[in-house]
């Protein structure tokens, strides 16, 4: 698992730049140099999003003091409640704090050093996705060859389809992707403005790019804006408010914005998609099941050319991509 997560991230990502590789090395930039400013060009664009993460969070920080009191307010109210509707008293709700508390700090040894290994993981499947992602991009046309030699000649017209198929899907599925997020963002935060949320821009622009993860994103997205909702404001229709925005905004993402925008080149119904999720995450975590469509594309398109597994190609397109 950690030698093919870091591959199989790599090898999508090689796919989407492949093009600005070729482009570049039109202009005489040699090969090694292309390779090197492609991968650059990536790591400007995850530096600028950290860069405005760490703005946004400065200024959420700044607020600390007024969601403190904010939060203890709620956690009197939600006293009171417990008390009132279930017959918790204060010392039967502290006694219950107490043993969770208890138990946290008799796991926290554990956690701490998962974290810290977790960690570790992180920056070393890291290097190795660069480490895959030049290799890819350098060696492309060498890659290509070796595909050549696996087939007879005869098949060689099929094979030079095919690839352009799978760079052609995957380019298209990930600079969808990325103006999806675009629309979404925008949705969010106008629709968190209107509301009056504070933060409107992170809260919204964070929830959009979890959009990757397909389905269930935005409503992971949705969780911390409710809760910041449910601690700065006196009312619960805010937080309320909060999950009929992300709701409107997850059914314009999934019934127009989506297969308006990605729809026409990924064909992946939603069985095999949830499918394809559910798999990805058991197998490779977040990463999985944020690549698990790109993959399903992919597989789609080879099966599609291959007479022998033309049917799991049509079952993973569903009905509508029946001609």
């Amino acid at each position: 698992q950690a030698i093919i997560k870091p591959l199989l991230g790599a090898l999508v990502l090689a796919l989407l730049l492949k093009p600005l590789c070729t482009w570049l090395e039109k202009f005489g930039i040699p090969r090694a140099i292309s390779v090197f400013l492609s991968i650059l060009l990536v790591f400007v664009l995850i530096s600028s999003l950290t860069m405005f993460f760490s703005a946004q969070i400065s200024k959420i920080t700044s607020d600390l003091t007024n969601i403190e009191e904010r939060l203890g307010s709620v956690i009197d109210n939600s006293k009171a409640y417990l008390e009132a509707h279930f017959g918790w008293n204060t010392e039967t709700q502290i006694e219950f704090v107490k043993s969770n508390a208890k138990t946290l700090l008799r796991n926290s040894g554990g956690f701490l050093g998962s974290t810290i290994s977790a960690t570790a993981s992180f920056f070393s499947s890291f290097v190795m996705f660069l480490m895959y992602l030049f290799f890819f991009l350098y060696y492309r046309t060498f890659l290509v060859s070796f595909l050549y030699k696996v087939f007879n000649k005869k098949n060689h017209q099929k094979v030079k389809f095919v690839l352009g198929e799978i760079v052609k899907v995957v380019r298209h599925y990930i600079l969808g992707l990325l103006f999806v997020i675009g629309i979404i963002a925008v949705l969010n935060t106008i629709g968190l403005i209107i509301i009056g949320i504070e933060h409107a821009v992170f809260f919204g622009v964070l929830a959009a790019l979890l959009t990757i993860i397909p389905y269930i994103g935005i409503f992971i997205g949705s969780i911390l804006p409710i809760f910041f909702a449910l601690v700065t404001q006196d009312s619960l229709w805010y937080p309320v408010g909060v999950l009929i925005v992300f709701s409107v905004v997850q059914m314009l993402e999934g019934n127009f914005i989506t297969p308006n925008i990605v729809g026409d080149q990924v064909h992946v119904n939603p069985f095999a998609a949830i499918l394809g999720l559910l798999i990805g995450g058991a197998v490779y975590g977040a990463l999985g099941m944020i690549l698990a469509i790109p993959v399903l594309a992919i597989l789609k398109v080879v099966c599609d050319n291959i007479d022998s597994v033309k049917s799991i190609g049509y079952l993973i397109g569903g009905p509508s991509s029946e001609k």
